[in-house]
């Protein structure tokens, strides 16, 4: 698929400098995919995985997983947690980032 525009790439890369847009994948499977299609297509490890736990698969209940063969930390990575976000200042298209442009 083409880009839309590049204004678009730049404020999806939040390099706009006002709001950040943060991408929610599960509500993006949720609201475009909740049959999970496109995920099983490229996860084959959630290929069994039922429609209603395709957007957050680590919610499943154990049982549900083991029966469909995609155990969160065994058939399928623990999510990962993310580092709080770190203001090195700058950045979003003003002055350069890491400190620049203040």
């Amino acid at each position: 698929m083409p880009y839309t525009s590049r204004g678009n790439w730049v404020a999806a890369a939040g390099m706009t400098g006002g709001r950040v847009n943060k991408f929610n994948i599960a509500k993006q499977t949720k609201d475009y995919d909740p049959q999970g299609k496109y995920i099983k297509a490229w996860l084959p490890e959630l290929k069994n995985v039922p429609a209603q736990y395709i957007a957050e698969p680590r919610h499943m209940p154990r049982d549900v997983a083991e029966k469909c063969g995609c155990v969160i930390g065994v058939d399928y990575p623990v999510p990962i947690k993310m580092p709080p976000r770190q203001d090195y200042g700058g950045g979003g298209g003003r002055g350069g980032g890491y400190g620049g442009g203040r």
